[in-house]
């Protein structure tokens, strides 16, 4: 009886889950659209500024970690399960937005040390789940 109300919470969670995280992508989408129209139409006319050009990637990966994260929580819902590899591959989309973004210059060697133990901890989980015959999958069960 009590797992019914758990279910039930636990849906009504996700349900919320999706329509803030909709909300923010949306959000984030219309502010690259403003910040590159507003960059397009002020002298330099049609001419954004490194800084700016970084930035506005910076903003893109956000999206595209949002859709991932938004994929696999409607994942969660139709299957009941969550695919590791999914999770592996959003990890490392935001490592790069992050590498991306870094200015290399002002940034502490211990952290880009740590940055790149990271990214070759996530690749080699990548390449080991998926080469792997076993499909990893956590079920929600």
């Amino acid at each position: 009886m009590i797992i019914k109300y758990i279910n039930m919470f636990q849906t009504v969670v996700i349900k919320a889950i999706i329509v803030m995280m909709a909300l923010v992508i949306l959000s984030a989408t219309l502010e690259i659209g403003w910040i590159v129209v507003l960059d397009m139409v002020t002298p330099p006319y049609f001419v954004i500024g490194v800084e700016q050009i970084l930035d506005v990637f910076g903003l893109f990966f956000l999206v595209i970690i949002g859709i991932e994260l938004l994929e696999t929580v409607k994942m969660i819902i139709m299957e009941s399960s969550m695919n590791v590899d999914v999770i592996i591959l959003v990890g490392i989309t935001a490592v790069v937005r992050k590498v991306m973004i870094i200015d290399i210059k002002s940034t502490d060697p211990i952290f880009l040390m740590g940055m790149g133990v990271l990214i070759v901890a996530l690749a080699a989980t990548y390449y080991l789940v998926t080469s792997s015959e076993k499909e990893f999958k956590c079920t929600l069960d």
